[in-house]
């Protein structure tokens, strides 16, 4: 029954003047002589197109008005995606060659925006992808291209990434950090190999001295990064391995961003004051 509603209103909105009309009511249409010419349609014609446009629920009379019925409201939306999406007719064609062809970096920003916002996200802008998460942390740019926060949250124990956020905060970057409770004593472990007059050393006692960074350990179920609310680097955890990864992703959005913001501030407000500050102060490397 739906299917053959669906054709109907295919039908009544494939004929021109059914059409012309539709798009007038969008506004709100009261006839008159002057409509009539406005709209290129003969009277009898007008009234032909608005009793089908009723018939179909498409349209309603208000206040001495034409307009579109919350129905038809709904198809106007979905008819202005549909221009939008033909206006970007040759990035859609070039979408099978994009999507068959290997080691593609992204598709067009504009079109995935589109996609995006089609699902209820908002400027998407895809930027790389990772097979695993140690390639992604050592390509972080991002971090030291940071504005003004930083949020990460990580399985991993990751040296590398003490240098990126000591450039950040001595730029007034403001950097909260997550590590898995498991990677703890990884992380000593890697530590203790260096003397305290080392460089990683003195480099990580000025990140914790700064009031620009607050480290916790907690219960990290997967790693991400939120850089300036709309950049992310986000992990797919592997199911089947308890250590794995299946893919990881860097990408633009906003709606995500805020999203995992929500996950962040939940697992943070849970973590406790990381013990490396403690290990520093007591200087038992």
């Amino acid at each position: 029954m739906e299917e053959n509603r669906a054709y109907l209103i295919h039908k009544v909105l494939s004929k021109r003047s059914n059409y012309i009309l539709f798009k007038a009511l969008y506004n709100g249409v009261k006839p008159s002589e002057s409509t009539f010419k406005q709209l290129g349609l003969e009277r009898r014609t007008f009234y032909y197109a608005l009793n089908e446009l009723k018939e179909n629920g498409i349209a309603m009379k208000k206040d001495g008005f034409y307009t579109l019925s919350p129905f038809g409201y709904f198809i106007y939306s979905i008819q202005e995606k549909l221009i939008k999406w033909l206006e970007k007719e040759n990035e859609v064609k070039n979408l099978t060659e994009l999507i068959n062809r290997e080691n593609e970096k992204g598709l067009s920003y504009m079109l995935l925006k589109d996609l995006e916002e089609m699902v209820g996200l908002s400027n998407f802008e895809p930027i790389k992808v990772y097979t695993e998460w140690n390639s992604l942390s050592s390509d972080l740019a991002l971090l030291v291209e940071a504005k003004k926060s930083i949020k990460i949250a990580t399985r991993y124990s990751e040296p590398t990434i003490v240098n990126y956020l000591y450039k950040a905060i001595t730029r007034g970057v403001n950097v909260e950090a997550l590590s898995d409770r498991k990677v703890v004593a990884e992380r000593f472990a890697n530590l203790s190999i260096f003397g305290p007059d080392s460089d990683i050393i003195k480099v990580l006692k000025n990140i914790l001295d700064s009031p620009n960074i607050i480290m916790k350990v907690g219960e990290v179920p997967y790693s991400f990064i939120i850089i300036d609310d709309e950049e992310i680097g986000l992990e797919i955890p592997d199911p089947t391995s308890r250590d794995g990864i299946l893919v990881a992703f860097r990408f633009k959005s906003p709606t995500i961003a805020e999203r995992l913001e929500e996950v962040f501030r939940e697992l943070f407000s849970k973590g406790e004051k990381d013990p490396v500050y403690e290990l520093l102060n007591k200087r038992v490397i």
